[in-house]
């Protein structure tokens, strides 16, 4: 490895207790490290902390959770313990942790600056704060995105302004659906590139290391079911009934990762709520099929070369980025929309997979423009 004396400041949402989020910004560290390039992830705080109101109802509810989570064996805190052992062994942060003042007064200093992936422009998230769209750093210093994500088709009028001068400011852009190339031209009038998301530039042999590290094991044969409702809304039932059906045909066990209380006591099925990312990946790596609406979801089952069912709301023309994805990697008849009914015989659903030299095609593709913009400097 080619080892470059200068070194960049990465900021992205790292530490939000989400697998996608802490594994694509270990992912993308790592992979400016292969390329020979010294990184650090700004320690930035995200979501910022809340002071909470204690009122009557808040005590009582407290009480129930934790009387909920004792007679599930606190699964959450045994979550969050090791998505914080993650953190310490795996990140690279900047010396200094930062919010959104003093990031202000004292920013970090870099050679260059990458805003990172994930939902990092997603106006719901990001607001007014200036510190996604590197606002903090200096106008003297080379400013990149890779693969960055505004998981919607339009910005709201009043946030225009404020975007359309950030995002100016940057030399290069790249987004992580092609919906945001024509926003970023709308505001800019800038051309940007489309890359995959960081967790696609590790192959799955290079994620293998970390999912070694998994203290969940199976040995029986399983269908990993992933759902995040938010995705989708409150539409249990109708994919409910689409898991019952895969698990029928396949014949195997099912594993409810994160899952609501109702799946613990589905037949032939084991709700798991306590895994941090090594047991994320040890999951994805060893199912024979996944059912999920989860993009990161998506892509470990495309890293893993493992037949999957990607469901959305295909009524929702704000957020294609799971869509995107499968029609990127030629994995269309993944994608299904939560009201099909599906028919597959066990044959068909066990072919529902990428093409890995479209996998391949758009990784490569992602590591030139990292090429180019880093031999930029």
């Amino acid at each position: 490895i080619k080892i470059n004396i200068m070194k960049i400041g990465i900021i992205t949402m790292h530490k939000v207790l989400n697998y996608g989020s802490a594994l694509q910004a270990y992912a993308l560290q790592q992979k400016l490290l292969l390329m020979g390039y010294e990184n650090e992830l700004i320690d930035y705080e995200y979501p910022p902390a809340k002071k909470k109101k204690i009122t009557i109802s808040a005590i009582i509810q407290t009480i129930i959770i934790f009387l909920r989570n004792a007679v599930a064996g606190f699964p959450t805190a045994r979550k969050k313990k090791r998505f914080e052992e993650f953190y310490q062994s795996n990140f690279i942060l900047s010396a200094a942790s930062y919010n959104e003042q003093n990031i202000k007064d004292n920013p970090p200093m870099y050679d260059a600056y990458i805003t990172g992936s994930d939902q990092v422009w997603n106006p719901r998230f990001a607001g007014t704060d200036p510190n996604f769209f590197l606002g903090f750093a200096s106008s003297d210093k080379p400013k990149f995105s890779y693969a960055s994500s505004f998981a919607t088709t339009k910005i709201d009028s009043e946030l225009v302004p404020l975007y359309s001068k950030l995002l100016s400011e940057y030399d290069e852009i790249s987004v992580r659906e092609s919906t945001g190339i024509s926003i970023v031209k709308e505001l800019t009038g800038k051309d940007a590139t489309v890359c995959c998301d960081p967790t696609l530039l590790l192959t799955a042999d290079e994620w293998r290391g970390l999912s070694d590290q998994s203290v969940f094991k199976l040995k029986e044969k399983y269908i990993l079911v992933y759902i995040l409702n938010y995705m989708i809304g409150n539409v249990s039932n109708e994919v409910q009934k689409q898991i019952d059906y895969v698990q029928q045909t396949l014949g195997f066990k099912v594993v409810y990762l994160v899952g609501r209380k109702e799946d613990a006591f589905r037949p032939n099925s084991i709700l798991y709520k306590a895994g941090g990312p090594a047991e994320f990946i040890w999951l994805f790596r060893n199912a024979e099929f996944v059912i999920t609406t989860s993009f990161h979801g998506v892509a470990f089952s495309l890293i893993h070369d493992k037949p999957l069912l990607g469901i959305v709301d295909k009524s929702n023309k704000d957020d294609s980025r799971l869509q995107s994805l499968l029609v990127a990697v030629g994995a269309e008849q993944s994608c299904i929309d939560y009201r099909d009914i599906i028919n597959f015989d066990k044959n068909h659903l066990l072919s529902l997979k990428c093409k890995t030299c479209k996998l391949d095609e758009m990784r490569q593709q992602s590591v030139k423009y990292m090429e180019r913009i880093l031999s930029s400097l």
